[in-house]
């Protein structure tokens, strides 16, 4: 089994500008990969999210993750897939993709490590695509791309699950607090608040989609099909 792909992908511009001081700090990162501190700066939401996620997948399954994360949510999808499951894991950037690898190689077989860019359409098929906190990074352009990418990607039967921030309601008292730290620093994040996630795709139609929110609506999970057809 192939357990990394070395060649070094292109970071792209946004990402450099806004999320390089972290996701390039080894310091940083180090630092942040702990799940009582996310918990805390996410105000006690991180445990919750990564159950939402890993109800949706399955022992033995060939799953996509797109985005390395933080914390533990990536050892819980390789526990539920098992050692006969397979779990592809891509990022953009090979400082995160050397990271996961050295905390995880040893622990979890089924993990495969792969330095590329996730907008960029590749010939694997996949049960279940996961897509975690990562759209509301990305501006709008990038975005679009990548949710017609995973589209095409899940093989038949399969699903894509996107896990992400919302509008909040208006009575959420955490309202204003994210609004003005999205301003600060999160400049694409708001746009998810506009706009509905399939809305991002022409394809829309051509799929079933089911979301959920969470924390006053402040999260939301959209797990995504494709139709039937008689054809």
């Amino acid at each position: 089994m192939k357990k990394n792909i070395n060649n070094i992908s292109k970071i792209p511009p946004y990402q450099k500008e806004y999320y390089s001081w972290l996701y390039e700090s080894k310091i940083l990162s180090k630092l942040i990969d702990r799940d009582w501190l996310l918990n805390l700066i996410t105000f006690g939401t991180h445990k919750k999210l990564i159950n939402i996620c890993t109800e949706e997948v399955y022992p033995q399954q060939k799953t996509l993750q797109v985005g390395v994360t933080f914390g533990s949510q990536l050892a819980r999808i390789a526990e539920r897939l098992g050692v006969y499951g397979e779990f592809d894991i891509v990022d953009v950037s090979a400082t995160q993709i050397r990271r996961i690898r050295k905390k995880y190689r040893f622990l979890y077989p089924s993990m495969n490590f792969i330095n590329r860019d996730a907008v960029n359409r590749t010939e694997n098929r996949y049960n279940t695509i996961i897509c975690y906190k990562l759209l509301h990074e990305m501006p709008l352009a990038t975005r679009t791309k990548l949710i017609n990418t995973l589209l095409s990607t899940m093989s038949p039967g399969g699903k894509v699950v996107f896990i992400d921030y919302n509008k909040p309601a208006w009575w959420n008292p955490l309202r204003i607090f994210i609004q003005l730290y999205n301003r600060l620093y999160q400049p694409f994040s708001e746009s998810l608040w506009d706009k509905e996630i399939k809305d991002f795709t022409t394809a829309k139609g051509q799929f079933e989609w089911k979301k959920s929110t969470y924390f006053g609506k402040m999260y939301q999970k959209v797990v995504v099909r494709r139709k039937e057809t008689l054809y």
